[in-house]
């Protein structure tokens, strides 16, 4: 046993002799060690490529996620400062002790099939700020209200639930009515005057009443007239939010909200 070499010392002297054979061959055959450098790397590259992708996969994933979160951000930015230009606009009209609040984020954790354009659940309640009567929004337009409050979640009721009531005003010809759904995934603008020709396109927003629901707040555009009920001319009206995939939205936490808890 003593007269064997120790194998870590032989291959020690092995790969220093390799190395210095490479090296040796490097300067005195220059153009062959080159030739066989790039075949031996054009091996390598075939094994290699599917760690090279994973890896750019990843760094582009990351990435993806941090510009997200940055437009996200930004977005919630925006849509408060339209939020104050359109409250501002409709005060100079019928000025009221009405503030622009702040934004709580929240997920949706829960949305039963058969109440599907009824209500839906969202991850935040009172202990973020959260309380009844707040408006919900997505992409910038109210897509509901809340109505039930735990410590760590509410419950919001879309603008289809036929129970859901709004307030609302036509923004090009100031012209109001009542948001409601029909439990079906529609709205209508209820109340307009038969009389009454509203073009395709035209922009519904939230109208000055109310103690939690600033004006101004945009619900969607007026889509095609309805039938003639009770005297008056239904208005059916097209989300801007994507209401049939909600899975975040935003709270509204106005000033009235704010003053009615001090």
């Amino acid at each position: 046993m003593a007269g064997k070499l120790n194998p870590i010392l032989v291959n020690s002297l092995l790969a220093l002799l390799c190395g210095l054979l490479l090296l040796w061959s490097s300067f005195a055959f220059p153009g062959p060690v080159r030739m066989l450098a790039d075949k031996w790397g054009a091996a390598l590259y075939v094994p290699e490529l599917p760690a090279l992708e994973l890896r750019m996969l990843v760094q582009a994933t990351g990435n993806w996620v941090m510009e997200r979160k940055s437009l996200q951000d930004r977005n919630s930015e925006l849509e408060l400062e339209n939020l104050a230009l359109r409250t501002a606009l409709q005060q100079a009209i019928a000025p009221q002790p009405i503030e622009a609040g702040e934004m709580i984020g929240g997920r949706v954790t829960l949305r039963y099939p058969d109440a599907w354009w009824k209500e839906i659940r969202i991850d935040r309640g009172a202990r973020h700020g959260i309380r009844v009567g707040a408006p919900a929004l997505s992409d910038g337009f109210i897509i509901g209200k809340v109505v039930r409050v735990g410590d760590d979640y509410a419950w919001v009721e879309l603008v289809t639930s036929s129970s859901f009531l709004l307030a609302a005003v036509v923004d090009d010809t100031w012209d109001l009515g009542v948001i409601n759904g029909d439990d079906r995934g529609n709205i209508w603008l209820l109340y307009t005057p038969p009389e009454k020709k509203f073009e395709r396109g035209m922009i519904i927003s939230t109208a000055l009443v109310g103690d939690y629901l600033p004006p101004g707040i945009p619900i969607g555009k007026i889509w095609e007239e309805g039938e003639p009920r009770d005297g008056f001319m239904p208005q059916k009206v097209v989300s801007g939010a994507h209401l049939t995939q909600l899975y975040n939205v935003q709270i509204l936490r106005t000033g009235d909200i704010r003053r009615a808890e001090d």
